[in-house]
């Protein structure tokens, strides 16, 4: 009753049983009266106490969600962290691999490349020639694999220079003109005398499966491979004649492992070719398209910008007439650690009347030099050695014979860390396993230069 007679702040009284908040209001009247009203406050009263509880409670949700947050970020961290030390460990084991698994191979080829020039004709020469072919499909699959864990594994690192298109197309001719030649195919390169702007040794390895693959699915007819300016950029265009590809299909044909049904009639593959093809592109920001030739076949193209100067020369560039050219006389020096693969080497070379020094180590090759008193044609040396590496013993010998020595660094190393030290030397790179038609190409440019120089 005091509470209700007291002229003082609302008072509420809460009913329980019945679930409401009343709140009663007192004021004094003249004559010692009460004015008494009595209010139901219970939705404001329950809106109220709601929002305390929501305070709370949220309060408590934003303290939990920040520790589940701190704790997930710390998860990623982790898993980030341990994601990086993976894609390492991939990248040392496919360097290492690549190595391993190569090295045997090159040796077969080179063998089976020996019997190859010994057979005439006969069921044996087929046997031959049906052993080469199988091995050369291991080398494009093992080869093909490898590039594409490279590129996933986000193991192909970028060294944009300017440099000679001319150069580019020279040394992609003097690989595939006897692959082509062999095929019954012609293959013409338009000659480009404009610069680009691109890493030379990614951008030759996107032309190189564009090459390959036109000579691949081109049955018969012609390849061609030219330049065309568009404004600031120069597209690098591959015409074939071979059995073209359907404007439905072209968005698949990019996808791995994905090979159409008239192209796997008539050449073997896994379908690696073109995907690896858009990931170098995509590395070097390059645009790639395809379109229809005008006559039959497939116009494959890759745009790069041009450069205002050359920051870079290749390391071999030559106009050599691409025939087989005899290299009879000349003195190669080898340096491999692997005795297959040496002895390989030298039966192929002798195959090819070439005289040949064959050595597993620098010295031992420095001093064959010396007791052959004869002026050296070019240098076969492996880069991974007991001592040393191949672009210090290359240095070694050119320091005591001549600068000017052409030189081949044969490696199954692919990285580009390798690549540009060979290109600072002027050393040519040759990659394991070595197809016989580009080291002979090469062997038959140095030893008609050595000829003409002495004449």
């Amino acid at each position: 009753l005091a509470a209700y007679t007291t002229d003082s702040e609302p008072y509420l009284e809460r009913l329980p049983e019945r679930h409401m908040v009343i709140e009663v209001l007192t004021n004094r009247m003249p004559g010692s009266g009460f004015v008494i009203t009595f209010t139901d406050v219970t939705p404001t009263f329950e809106a109220a106490e709601a929002l305390e509880r929501a305070n709370a409670t949220l309060e408590k949700r934003v303290r939990d969600r920040t520790e589940e947050l701190t704790r997930l970020n710390s998860e990623l961290a982790l898993a980030k962290s341990a994601a990086e030390d993976a894609s390492i460990s991939k990248t040392r084991f496919l360097a290492a691999a690549s190595h391993d698994i190569l090295q045997p191979l090159n040796a077969a080829r080179l063998y089976v490349t020996s019997l190859v020039e010994r057979q005439h004709s006969g069921e044996e020469t087929r046997l031959v020639e049906n052993i080469d072919e199988s091995l050369q499909a291991i080398e494009e699959i093992l080869g093909a694999l490898l590039d594409i864990s490279r590129l996933d594994a986000g193991a192909m690192a970028t060294s944009i220079s300017s440099f000679k298109m001319a150069d580019l197309m020279r040394s992609l001719e003097i690989e595939f003109a006897p692959i082509a030649r062999a095929k019954g195919l012609e293959l013409a390169f338009v000659p480009c005398s404009l610069p680009v702007e691109s890493d030379r040794l990614l951008l030759r390895r996107l032309l190189q499966n564009l090459i390959s693959n036109a000579i691949k699915y081109t049955p018969r007819g012609r390849v061609l491979v030219g330049c065309r300016r568009q404004g600031p950029s120069l597209k690098i265009c591959v015409y074939d004649t071979g059995v073209g590809i359907p404007i439905v299909k072209r968005g698949e044909i990019f996808k791995e492992f994905h090979r159409l049904e008239q192209g796997a009639r008539i050449a073997r593959g896994l379908g690696l070719g073109l995907s690896i093809v858009e990931r170098l592109a995509r590395v070097l920001n390059h645009g790639i398209a395809i379109d229809a030739n005008a006559t039959r076949g497939s116009v494959f193209s890759v745009t790069v910008p041009t450069a205002k100067a050359i920051t870079l020369t290749a390391a071999v560039t030559s106009a050599t007439p691409l025939a087989r050219t005899p290299i009879a006389g000349a003195l190669i020096v080898c340096i491999e650690n692997d005795a297959a693969i040496l002895d390989g080497m030298r039966t192929l070379l002798k195959a090819w009347d070439a005289e040949v020094i064959a050595v597993a180590d620098p010295e031992a090759a420095i001093a064959a030099i010396e007791a052959a008193g004869k002026r050296v044609t070019g240098l076969l040396v492996d880069y991974h050695l007991d001592r040393g590496n191949g672009i210090a013993a290359i240095r070694d010998i050119r320091r005591r014979f001549g600068d000017a020595i052409p030189a081949i660094l044969i490696t199954a190393d692919r990285s580009p860390a390798v690549q540009l030290a060979a290109r600072d030397e002027k050393i040519a790179v040759l990659n394991k396993p070595v197809k016989p038609a580009s080291l002979r190409a090469l062997l038959g440019q140095w030893r008609t230069q050595q000829m003409v120089a002495a004449e």
